[in-house]
């Protein structure tokens, strides 16, 4: 039997005050049964607001509905996670790294989109050497926010399908870093360090879900330490705009 090596497609998604994340993650689950990969296998992994061991009230609704379609498309896990550690990104993806049985660890965006071959061109490719981590350095953006938050109100929450998006509606954007959705990893490499694992820093429980990003330098930092980050030629990835953020929405 031939192997298949498997990219792990980690993100976030949290749409108790904003249901667009769950409208952007039908998006992204959408993508990765329409470009279903050729020579890999891929498994979309979700990190979400679920308290129900306290309450059975207390659970991300929204979310779990696409969740729960989601798994009839294509293979998906859920860490459920409580609402106080959802917002701390370094938690979700350090508990998704160690326990990682795949090849290559992507971790994402809830607002991207993978298309036209692009994790098979990931596995595919030489990975360069010594690095620790690798990042695209060129995606497709939204043209402009309203365009984004419009696609968003597309999608019926309360009966997700699948939905694909017009890449005539994205302009080009160069990224010069490897920001939080677009690091990228091998197995091994997060099977052996997890994310930020042991920094306890980085793992306090906050009442603002997604209030800083600060985790995602810390860990670019600390793989910088271990081997370069290095840009590659990666098309295919596409970024839903979006005028609301989560913590905009807690403001008091």
């Amino acid at each position: 039997m031939i192997h298949l090596p498997l990219v792990d497609i980690v993100s976030h998604c949290y749409a108790a005050e904003l249901p667009q994340y769950a409208a952007m993650l039908v998006y992204q689950a959408s993508s990765l049964v329409f470009y279903k990969p050729k020579v890999c296998k891929v498994r979309l992994v979700v990190c979400m607001w679920d308290d129900r061991e306290i309450d059975k009230n207390l659970y991300d609704t929204t979310t779990g509905k696409v969740v729960e379609q989601a798994k009839n498309w294509m293979p998906c896990k859920v860490i459920r996670m409580a609402r106080g550690k959802i917002g701390r990104r370094c938690i979700g993806r350090n508990r998704a790294s160690l326990l990682t049985q795949a090849d290559f660890v992507w971790f994402a965006d809830v607002d991207q989109v993978f298309r036209d071959g692009i994790l098979d061109r990931l596995v595919q490719m030489p990975w360069p050497k010594e690095a620790s981590m690798v990042y695209p350095r060129e995606i497709k953006i939204h043209r402009d926010w309203t365009t984004g938050d419009e696609r968003a109100l597309d999608i019926d929450l309360d009966n997700p399908l699948l939905t694909d998006i017009d890449p005539s509606e994205f302009v080009s954007k160069i990224y010069r870093k490897a920001i939080g959705g677009v690091q990228i990893v091998r197995g091994d490499f997060a099977r052996r360090y997890g994310y930020l694992s042991g920094e306890t820093k980085w793992t306090r429980p906050t009442d603002k879900p997604f209030s800083d990003f600060r985790d995602d330098t810390a860990y670019r930092r600390r793989c910088s330490e271990l081997g370069p980050i290095v840009p590659v030629d990666l098309p295919g990835l596409y970024r839903l705009r979006h005028t609301k953020t989560t913590y905009q929405a807690d403001k008091k």
